[in-house]
């Protein structure tokens, strides 16, 4: 977004008066790539996924209206900027003696999801892979395909997950966000087989517990919603 930009470019100019040589688009959303129009002489890089899912949706405003309506106004100037360069399956950057791995798992939260990895600093930027303490946002994903995905990004040898949404954590959140979307699957699995329909089974589904304390709860339907159109093939 580009207020939550330009806030961003404050606190880089204040820890560093290089310029910003590479920024990483981690997924299509517009919260992620809306500020890409303030790092002109920056070179972007993205899955090759996210630049198409970029160019198929463009500038989303009646999706942001209906579910980030706060946000749909500022976006209404935004210009979408493409990557420059694209991977496919992982690309290192190097900045003197630091790597920095590019990281596609397979889709999850999109299908382009880029996790950005500090191997010698055992830190992950996982982007919208990691929600904490955050119903996920189900928008376009692959709830199957992201629980995967999240059991593989625990093998990563990191103590600091940074997530796309929620306070900087570690292995422990992205498992619990993993084990949500798991029981969520199951109860929505049990309501399909029993022939009910989505809508039905949202409004049984108690997660209950701890998960009841999170934020965007009413993001719940939406995440059955998601399942049963895996369950029917549609994804």
């Amino acid at each position: 977004m580009p207020s939550m930009t330009r806030r961003y470019l404050r606190a880089i100019r204040r820890a560093t008066k290089k310029p910003v040589s590479h920024l990483v688009s981690t997924h299509h959303h517009i919260d992620h790539i809306g500020g890409n129009q303030f790092f002109p002489r920056s070179q972007i890089v993205a899955h090759v996924n996210c630049r198409e899912e970029m160019i198929r949706f463009g500038i989303p405003l009646e999706r942001l209206q209906r579910f980030m309506p706060k946000f749909a106004q500022e976006m209404a100037d935004v210009r979408l900027v493409l990557p420059d360069t694209v991977y496919a399956g992982q690309m290192t950057l190097y900045q003197g003696d630091r790597a920095i791995e590019l990281l596609y798992m397979g889709p999850a939260h999109t299908p382009g999801d880029t996790l950005v990895y500090l191997p010698k600093e055992r830190v992950l930027f996982a982007g919208d892979v990691a929600f904490h303490y955050v119903v996920p946002g189900p928008f376009d994903c692959h709830v199957s395909a992201w629980i995967r995905v999240a059991d593989r990004v625990a093998d990563l040898d990191a103590d600091v997950i940074v997530p796309g949404h929620g306070p900087i954590g570690t292995k422990k959140e992205l498992r619990e966000m993993r084990d949500y979307l798991a029981l969520v699957r199951r109860e929505a699995r049990r309501s399909y087989r029993a022939g009910e329909p989505a809508e039905e089974a949202a409004r049984k589904l108690k997660v209950g517990g701890y998960y009841t304390q999170w934020a965007n709860p009413e993001r719940l339907p939406m995440i059955v919603e998601r399942l049963y159109m895996e369950l029917q093939g549609e994804i």
